[in-house]
């Protein structure tokens, strides 16, 4: 590892190469998450060189979603970000200061397990009340929409029946003028005949 961080990355590399060099560095920014290997390191002195400064710096790309996904121990990341102020490289070659930092690490990896599990517990069960709500609304709006359909179901017969009835009065009373018509040469015939018959009784009485 103290080697690598000072090659030149000017020369061209095989993608068998960059495949080992990704390799090397997820597992080198991993282990940054341990407070006991920077404390290591910051004895040996690596944490004064500028050149592995500069690959620290270099290594901030696990930050980005596309690199982070692949890390089991997201915590390098924090200890990563602390590493590039001075005065934290500088502190932790102390042993007491790297025992406190151990000794919170592994309060909050004992207590991460149990609020992850009641934070996805909390955000299934507001997801479940979610999708029970919608779904009780979807039904009531299925039900206005069946009995909107039964009104207006119901309606239609009342309609065709009352215009069926109209068309019939309509043609009632358009037959009426004429049956009346139909009607007049019959009573003219039958009053013709009446005069015809009094003429006739008056003559038989003059006789």
């Amino acid at each position: 590892m103290a080697k690598m961080y000072g090659k030149g990355k000017t020369a061209i590399e095989s993608e068998e190469q960059q495949r080992r060099r990704w390799q090397i560095e997820l597992e080198f920014v991993q282990c940054l998450s341990n407070p006991n290997y920077l404390n290591f390191l910051a004895q040996r002195g690596f944490f004064k060189d500028q050149s592995f400064i500069n690959y620290l710096k270099y290594l901030q790309y696990w930050k980005e979603p596309d690199y982070a996904k692949y890390l089991m121990y997201p915590m390098c990341l924090y200890f990563l970000d602390l590493l590039q102020y001075e005065h934290f490289r500088r502190e932790i070659v102390n042993s007491q200061c790297c025992k406190f930092i151990d000794d919170q690490a592994i309060l909050q990896w004992q207590h991460y397990t149990r609020k992850r599990i009641k934070l996805i517990e909390n955000v299934t069960a507001a997801q479940q009340q979610q999708q029970q709500l919608q779904q009780q609304q979807q039904q009531q709006a299925n039900g206005v929409e069946a009995a909107t359909g039964g009104e207006a179901a119901a309606a239609t017969p009342n309609v065709n029946g009352a215009a069926a009835t109209a068309d019939c009065q309509q043609t009632a009373t358009a037959l009426q003028p004429v049956q009346a018509q139909a009607g007049n040469p019959q009573q003219q015939q039958q009053q013709q005949i009446n005069g015809l018959s009094a003429g006739a009784n008056n003559k038989l009485e003059l006789n």
